[in-house]
């Protein structure tokens, strides 16, 4: 259980990392993490970030079950670095399917340009019904 989130872009001299607080996400917690932007001078070419939270049943095609959009406005900067702190609710569309007690999720960081180009990365969160 002592895997971390991992979801980097690079684009040029942009960095793009969502860090998450915690990948194993207990009932009752909300998933929160920050998304940092290396490379601050250029983030006026980014348009918007998304967060969307997918649940993977059965090996077969993952469903959306949360978006997050974040438009880059007046957010906390430190030196060439930007960040933009996100707290997710989950509810009942991230419980486990039948008598599971865990759910495996993807959360996909997709970064949209001015230019009109996308890039995303993802990584696996876990969501525990346990109480």
């Amino acid at each position: 259980m002592a895997k971390k989130f991992n979801s980097s872009i690079e684009v040029k001299s942009i960095k793009i990392d969502t860090v998450v607080d915690h990948p194993y996400i207990e009932h009752g917690i909300n998933l929160s993490g920050t998304i940092y932007i290396d490379g601050v001078h250029d983030y006026e070419q980014i348009e918007n970030i998304k967060l969307e939270v997918f649940k993977l049943i059965n090996g077969e095609a993952p469903k959306v079950v949360s978006k997050h959009s974040i438009e880059l406005v007046g957010t906390v900067a430190s030196k060439d670095m930007q960040m933009i702190p996100f707290e997710i609710m989950p509810d009942e569309r991230w419980l486990p399917d039948g008598a599971e007690e865990m759910t495996t999720l993807i959360l996909r960081t997709t970064v949209l340009f001015e230019n009109g180009s996308e890039y995303n990365d993802e990584d696996e969160i876990h969501f525990d019904i346990e109480e």
